[in-house]
């Protein structure tokens, strides 16, 4: 469950409330994928009395497969004895005061285990595991507990939360952000015909494959890499539908990323040849550099030219063609020449860089705001705001998002194509729109806008500042790669005279980095003035 500071703050019964969302959601939307006994589970859980559903709601929330009575401590519930006799009476869950040992000795501390079983000898001063294991030598039977341990019969929290949210990450405390006012989301009609599952085999795979991949990164934080190996013959065949077929890459370039460090390069390989998502065709090409294959090298890279998945394939792309253009096998392009100005100045740096350097430029009459990726970020999500919130097939899944699911994807823009070519079209004749959606929206969550930094005057100076032309090649650049494009903007955004300027802001030690260099280059192909100030500290011989 969330934060009990944050909670207290909504009503007692807010989390019941929210599941009962979830379940008229998942059961309005997805009825034909239940299984009979999820639909069953969701008949019995509604006709049990409102402290019995509370109370399972809490336990669902919980981690674990088993809680203790006497632990259950909520002061919403009046009674909790009673609520537990309603859920056993609807066998919803199981109760018993004689758990299993294993069970029992897992779910007491070191004191309670030495109460419980005072008729062996156990030395306070023993770890909980030394006396663990004296109880399973020892202890003949398990003792009567006071209180009943309690395990849930089935928990249906993955099924319902998959199709409610379309992934196994987010939570009820997704919830409590919306009931305490602080996030509005936008009303995008749920209609069934736009659900993302389509099949009962789809979600078992999603979760199938959800579960491997958290065996994969308890081996990465365990630091077990070699069991890596482990995991490779766990994975599943290759996917025809979309989105189990893009978790299916994420997961297999992370593991072949880890068996390219333990020298394991061929099973890597065999693996990167399944991924559709990058960085496979880059690991592909220097594994074949490794092995003194140029050529095989340079037929990859020349694909990934001629269909970049995004912009830092395609950067990681002209970057490889340098290297084989030595070797022979490929014809290297021309250096880019950067078209930005850089300057080195001196000031104390007495708070941020940035903020410092805000000061510098107000001094010489500019009007100044930090918005690193803000500004024209904000500017997109404003002018595409009804693209973003269309109503497209397995885009939205329920209440509380962002935008839509397939935001970063490049199905995005193929999804919407007609709609996002009519409105770059309009957009090069008007940009008021902008404004106009900002007052209609204001508030409502958006990925694209941080209404907190953003306020109007900062729209309005860009809107001024800048011609529609160039915001709208802004627009196309960040639509070819929403995922990469959205950040690397300059530091600071400033207007004077009706003219503006990005400046890149650079403190001791920091240099440029990829995304930042091919922004910059970007706005001053397009008239838009964008340049880097390095900073340094004034020293000794500066006074």
């Amino acid at each position: 469950m969330a934060d009990p500071a944050v909670t207290s703050l909504l009503p007692p019964l807010y989390y019941l409330s929210n599941f009962r969302s979830i379940l008229d959601t998942v059961s309005s939307r997805y009825p034909d994928l239940l299984l009979a006994c999820e639909t069953d589970w969701i008949t019995r859980f509604k006709t049990l009395p409102q402290p019995a559903q509370a109370l399972l709601v809490r336990m669902l929330s919980r981690k674990g497969d088993w809680f203790r009575e006497d632990k259950f401590t909520y002061p919403e519930i009046p009674c909790i004895a009673s609520a537990l006799d309603a859920l056993v009476s609807s066998t919803l869950i199981s109760a018993t005061t004689t758990p299993d040992l294993n069970m029992l000795l897992e779910l007491h501390t070191k004191p309670e285990l030495i109460r419980l079983f005072d008729t062996l000898t156990l030395k306070a001063s023993a770890k909980k595991n030394e006396i663990v294991e004296v109880i399973v030598r020892q202890a003949d039977s398990s003792p009567i507990l006071p209180y009943r341990c309690i395990t849930i019969s089935h928990d249906v929290m993955p099924i319902l939360l998959l199709l409610y949210f379309g992934n196994a990450r987010q939570n009820l405390s997704e919830f409590v952000v919306n009931d305490l006012g602080i996030y509005q989301y936008e009303k995008v009609p749920l209609n069934i015909k736009d659900r993302l599952f389509e099949k009962r085999s789809q979600l078992e795979a999603w979760l199938s494959l959800s579960t491997l991949a958290e065996e994969y990164w308890q081996t990465v934080e365990s630091k077990q890499r070699e069991r890596v190996r482990e995991i490779v013959n766990k994975l599943p065949p290759l996917f025809e539908w979309p989105p189990l077929a893009q978790k299916r890459s994420r997961l297999i370039n992370a593991i072949a990323r880890d068996l390219e460090r333990l020298g394991d390069t061929s099973i890597a390989e065999q693996l990167y040849v399944q991924s559709t998502m990058p960085p496979a065709r880059e690991r592909l090409a220097r594994i074949a550099l490794s092995r003194g294959e140029p050529e095989k090298a340079a037929k990859t890279v020349a694909t990934m030219l001629n269909t970049p998945y995004n912009e830092d394939e395609k950067d990681v792309a002209e970057r490889l063609v340098k290297q084989l253009a030595k070797k022979g096998v490929m014809t290297g392009s021309a250096n880019v020449i950067n078209t930005f100005k850089e300057e080195t100045i001196t000031l104390a740096l007495t708070k941020r860089v940035e903020l410092v350097c805000a000061d510098y430029f107000v001094d010489q009459g500019w009007e100044v705001w930090f918005s690193e990726n803000l500004v024209l970020n904000a500017l997109f999500g404003l002018a595409f705001w009804d693209i973003i919130f269309l109503p497209k097939p397995g885009a939205f899944l329920n209440p509380f998002q962002r935008g839509p699911k397939d935001m970063y994807l490049p199905d995005f823009v193929k999804a919407r194509e007609q709609e996002i070519f009519a409105r770059l079209d309009a957009l090069t004749h008007d940009l008021a729109s902008i404004l106009d959606t900002y007052d209609e929206k204001k508030g409502i969550a958006n990925d694209w806008v941080h209404w907190e930094y953003i306020d109007k005057a900062l729209l309005s100076a860009a809107i001024s500042s800048l011609t529609p032309e160039q915001c709208v090649a802004c627009f196309r650049r960040i639509l070819f790669d929403p995922k990469t494009n959205r950040s690397g903007h300059p530091d600071l955004f400033m207007v004077k005279e009706g003219n503006c300027q990005f400046v890149e802001i650079k403190g001791p030690g920091d240099k440029l980095q990829h995304h930042q260099i091919r922004w910059l280059n970007f706005l001053n192909l397009h008239g838009i003035a964008a340049n880097v100030l390095y900073v340094k500290q004034p020293t000794s011989h500066d006074a």
